[in-house]
């Protein structure tokens, strides 16, 4: 697409799946984007389109009763796919069959049998996939991605990171996310895989073998994880631990407004980096050892960024944008389905090497 048509972009986008934990998100982000000319809404059950409408949704222009009546518009490139992890793979393949380019919720499938079908129809088809890991978006990842690669803590050595939400009691037990056959795994899927690729992005490196337990502790009656200890040794030889769980004993109003409790921190021969994400001061915390910052080895530093209602804040919006522009353009989206799936394949390692009780090397088939 020429320069100046992108300049002037305005595309019509079709969303599937209004039910999904997280729709309403998507629908205030397509609302936002200038470069969203319009709407078309389906879901496999009835949808209310009195109740979507009632949310000052001006975009959204209709709604359409069967699937193949928005894959079959000539007039809407991009499609945004929310199903089930059971059922998303089946949608996905069926959008890229009609020559569509697709954003998708993560972890995109139950399990990397039905992720490798994805990529390669993918593939095959010449169109486009991008994740929702919105967190790679973020300014603040990308400035600790370029401290780290810029030699400010020197060597990496280890990573620590902590993804802790409100518990399953303050969510909807009977939901998909908790039943093992639709969702294909718990809090590491759900919320660990975040992290996962976050610690995947900012170190640049790659997972080679994990151990890990997993256990579901709270005492509800759900056939997923809700709690995981993950130890991944990188390539480089760094280590990385993740804990993830549905633990805090408090919880905001509503399924999507959880309490969260994360944490990251990067240590490295000549100093650390850490850094709390969904701590509203924004904030970073460095101390180096390194040349340049030897006269301050400690500081902390303040981030301001513009509020947005968008899913997943301003960079959740810019997610979506990036997406629909490099798609438009025919470029290969940095969050695409190959990165998806090694995120699959080291959520994958993870259970094995629980049921197994050895450590795993990603991407090793289960015997």
């Amino acid at each position: 697409m020429p320069s100046e048509q992108l300049r002037n972009l305005k595309v019509k986008v079709g969303l599937l799946g209004v039910t999904h934990p997280h729709a309403d998100a998507h629908l205030r982000t397509l609302e936002l984007l200038d470069e969203v000319e319009s709407i078309a809404a389906w879901d496999e059950g009835e949808i209310d389109v009195d109740a979507l409408k009632k949310e000052n949704r001006p975009k959204l222009e209709t709604t359409q009763t069967t699937l193949e009546q928005i894959l079959n518009r000539q007039d809407i490139p991009i499609i945004i796919s929310l199903g089930s992890n059971s059922r998303n793979p089946d949608w996905i393949i069926r959008a890229a069959g009609a020559g569509k380019h697709i954003l998708t919720e993560k972890p995109v499938a139950a399990n990397s049998n039905a992720l490798n079908r994805v990529v390669s129809v993918i593939r095959h088809a010449g169109v486009h996939l991008g994740v929702y890991y919105t967190w790679r978006f973020n300014p603040i990842a990308r400035d600790i991605r370029a401290m780290i690669e810029h030699g400010v803590i020197g060597k990496l050595l280890t990573v620590e990171a902590r993804m802790i939400t409100s518990q399953v009691q303050f969510r909807d037990p009977s939901h998909w996310l908790f039943k093992k056959n639709i969702a294909g795994g718990g809090i590491l899927s759900w919320l660990g895989s975040h992290w996962i690729d976050l610690i995947r992005y900012i170190t640049q490196d790659e997972v080679d073998t994990v151990s890990a337990m997993v256990d579901t502790l709270n005492g509800v009656a759900i056939d997923v994880e809700d709690t995981a200890v993950v130890l991944m040794h990188l390539k480089s030889g760094a280590l990385a631990t993740l804990h993830a769980g549905y633990l805090l004993p408090i919880s905001q109003t509503g399924y999507t407004s959880g309490t969260y409790d994360t944490y990251l921190c990067f240590r490295g021969l000549k100093g650390n980096i850490t850094w709390h994400p969904t701590n509203p001061e924004r904030e970073v915390i460095v101390e180096s050892v390194a040349p340049g910052w030897r006269a301050a080895p400690h500081r902390e530093l303040k981030y301001t960024m513009a509020e947005s209602d968008a899913y997943g804040g301003q960079y959740g919006l810019e997610l979506v944008r990036q997406f629909i522009i490099s798609a438009m353009r025919n470029d290969t989206p940095a969050n695409g389905a190959e990165n998806a799936l090694r995120v699959m394949q080291i959520i994958e390692a993870a259970y094995h090497s629980n049921s197994s009780g050895r450590t795993v090397k990603v991407g090793e088939e289960r015997r």
